[in-house]
């Protein structure tokens, strides 16, 4: 390939990738919207029920001071009655004062022997106890006189029996509350039981989820090769002029510039199997891999992992640097399949 053909061919590869994003560790996407749908169906749900604990607990309360008041008034309606019929055996006492016929009463009248009440003394016969009856015995009231008292113990009777009636529809009213919040707790906690019983499945449903999610992230990250760092593509798996010898050579990896100190993390699961200063390459890393792949990380400024050791996806493994043949702070990173460097854009996710 020509000079001018690679540049332009290295150009279009920058502009594809550009600045990629960090280091992630990748579970399948599917999966995690799953459990993301799971998630916010579980906080909907509890929020449902809490809801819910909150209008039942309002309602009870609210039944119970209705409960109060019912009491109230109930005692306040035997009071009425009470009352009434106090009213009422007044009245049939009352008429025992009345003369029994016409000639009776004539005669009276004639004889002017007719009881004459002072006011207190009316106002004891409709308001008084029922023995102020007694004082009277034996004794007759005048027709006025009867007929006044008669209207005010009747007009009394009409006031108490719209009384119970007002308080009637008061309580009857407090009923209906008391109902409508005894279906409304009734309903919330059926309400609760049903979310209880989906909130159950969906918590298993989404540790099932996390422990897929686990296992879908632990086979990828022994099988899926990752970025091992952030910054710019600036050059890529091939034959290319070299940046110092200035000769035609092959590119066995791949370069991502960044600051010096840039993060470089494990682009798989691994055994790392060499550490130290190696030429050109500077301090280098060589990770084990799974099926014969390897990979390496060449330039660093620094390395935090020492050969024998065990490494994950994603561990920070050493520091970007410009060791070895570099002319720049700068990650040199290859893939090598059975000892052979292959293209890492196969392999990258």
């Amino acid at each position: 390939m020509k000079p001018w053909s690679k540049a332009v061919a290295t150009a279009l590869v920058i502009l594809a990738v550009g600045s990629f994003p960090k280091v992630r560790v990748l579970a399948d996407e599917n999966s995690k919207t799953k459990l993301n749908e799971v998630v916010a169906q579980i906080q909907t749900l509890e929020e449902v029920k809490t809801e819910n604990e909150r209008l039942v607990e309002t309602r009870i309360n609210e039944i119970e001071t209705i409960g109060q008041a019912v009491s109230v008034f109930q005692d306040r309606i035997r009071f009425l009655a009470e009352e009434k019929a106090a009213v009422d055996e007044r009245m049939v006492l009352l008429d025992e004062l009345k003369p029994s016929n016409l000639l009776q009463a004539a005669v009276l009248t004639i004889a002017r022997a007719y009881t004459v009440l002072e006011e207190a003394e009316r106002t004891a016969l409709i308001h008084g106890e029922l023995d102020v009856y007694g004082t009277y015995e034996n004794q007759y009231l005048h027709q006025d006189t009867y007929r006044e008292i008669e209207e005010a113990l009747l007009l009394k009777r009409a006031e108490i029996e719209e009384n119970i009636l007002q308080v009637e529809a008061l309580m009857n009213t407090e009923m209906g509350k008391k109902e409508q919040y005894t279906n409304e707790v009734t309903e919330a906690q059926r309400v609760s039981e049903e979310t209880n019983v989906t909130l159950t499945a969906l918590s298993v449903e989404k540790i099932t989820l996390e422990d897929q999610i686990k296992k879908e992230e632990a086979v990828r990250k022994s099988t899926t090769f990752i970025w091992p760092t952030s910054g710019r593509f600036t050059s890529p798996f091939g034959y290319r002029i070299h940046p110092i010898s200035r000769t035609r050579r092959m590119h066995t990896g791949i370069d991502i510039a960044n600051s010096s100190g840039t993060n470089i993390a494990a682009s798989q699961n691994g055994k790392v199997i060499f550490t130290g200063y190696q030429g050109s390459y500077g301090k280098l890393i060589v990770i084990r891999h799974a099926n014969g792949m390897e990979t390496a990380y060449a330039h660093l400024s620094r390395i935090s992992v020492s050969v024998g050791d065990t490494v994950t996806q994603g561990q920070s493994i050493g520091k970007m640097g410009s060791t070895g043949g570099s002319t720049g702070s700068h990650l040199h990173f290859e893939i090598r399949k059975n000892g052979t460097a292959v293209n890492p854009m196969s392999y990258l996710k």
